[in-house]
């Protein structure tokens, strides 16, 4: 059996000193730990989409956005969604839709933007549904988050009835 020895009978070993040569790599360590890590990251949110586009700017880029954004919020579950959120948070909350990434991402080789409905209350903006949607609008798809996979509309409806989010609240 191990003999149990009072604080003020036991060996205190003062802290050993640090060098600086032991702090230099220290240093080091941590910021290639840092930048490996971060290029992880990176490599791991680009992977999931496919290869960006970069996102432009100019007045046709914003048009465009524009048009993918209007094509989301003419859905009937995103308009349900919105007046949901807005009347039962009595006026504090409201549906938006923000983009998710300024880049544009390319789908079967043609641009996509993120979109992303959220609830946005005073505190914060809580997501509902992930979207891509094609720049002319024609074409949206659901960005299922679970899975990593991109749906159609017409399988996010049958598989996830989104009308019923808001008829059990």
């Amino acid at each position: 059996m191990a003999a149990i020895v009072p604080l003020s009978h036991a060996t205190i070993m003062p802290p050993r000193a640090s060098s600086s040569k032991t702090t230099i790599i220290a240093g080091i360590l941590a910021g290639l730990l840092a930048a490996g890590l971060g290029a992880f990251y990176l490599h791991q949110q680009a992977a999931p989409h496919g290869d960006p586009a970069p996102a432009a700017s100019s007045p046709a880029a914003q048009e465009q956005n524009a048009r993918a954004v209007d094509a989301l919020m003419a859905l009937p579950e995103i308009k349900a969604w919105s007046a949901h959120i807005e009347k039962a948070s009595g006026g504090r909350a409201h549906g938006a839709v923000m983009e998710t990434s300024p880049d544009v991402r390319l789908i079967d080789g043609k641009p996509y933007y993120d979109l992303t409905f959220v609830e946005n209350t005073p505190d914060a903006a809580h997501r509902w549904e992930s979207f891509v949607v094609s720049q002319d609008g024609k074409r949206i798809l659901v960005d299922d988050v679970v899975s990593g996979e991109l749906i159609s509309l017409e399988q996010w409806r049958k598989d996830n009835a989104p009308m019923q989010r808001i008829a059990t609240q």
